[in-house]
C-alpha cells in the first residue's frame, strides 16, 4: 500500500474542500462551526487574530473573491478543523495549556503560508482602497 506524504494529503483535502465547496454547503458548514466555536471560546485563544485571518481567508475563498491554491485551502481547513476539534494532543479543557497545541498548529501553518498571508493582506488592503474610492464617487 502506497504511503501518502503530508503534501498529498493537504493537496487531496484541498481539492475535496474546492467540489464540497462548489455549492459552498461545505464551506460554509465549516465557517459556522469556526464561528459558533469563536463565540464560546474567544476568550481563551491568545492566537485569536491568526484564526480571524484565516476565516477571512476561507470566506473570501468561498465568496469566489479570492483565489487559494488546493494545498493553500487543504492547510487552512485542516488548521480550522484542528482548533474546533474537542480531542487533539492537548485537550482544549485543560486550563492555561489546553490551547498550546493548537497554537502551535497555527504558527506552524502561518509559517508555511507566509507568503500566501501577505498576498491575502495586500489583496485586502486594495479592496478596502476601492471600496473607498467607490464609496467617495457615490457621494458626490
Amino acid at each position: 500500500m502506497k504511503e501518502f506524504t503530508e503534501n498529498e494529503i493537504l493537496k487531496f483535502l484541498g481539492r475535496l474542500a474546492n467540489e464540497w465547496g462548489t455549492g459552498h454547503e461545505s464551506v460554509t458548514k465549516i465557517l459556522g462551526k469556526i464561528k459558533t466555536f469563536l463565540d464560546k471560546k474567544k476568550e481563551k485563544i491568545k492566537f485569536l487574530d491568526k484564526v480571524y485571518l484565516l476565516v477571512e481567508m476561507l470566506e473570501a475563498w468561498s465568496e469566489k473573491k479570492y483565489v487559494i491554491d488546493d494545498e493553500t485551502l487543504g492547510l487552512i481547513i485542516a488548521c480550522l478543523a484542528y482548533l474546533i476539534l474537542p480531542i487533539d494532543l492537548i485537550p482544549d479543557f485543560i486550563i492555561a495549556v489546553g490551547f498550546t497545541d493548537d497554537a502551535a498548529a497555527f504558527a506552524l501553518v502561518f509559517n508555511l503560508l507566509s507568503s500566501e498571508i501577505e498576498r491575502f493582506k495586500a489583496w485586502k488592503a486594495n479592496e478596502l482602497q476601492i471600496d473607498e474610492v467607490a464609496s467617495s464617487l457615490e457621494d458626490k
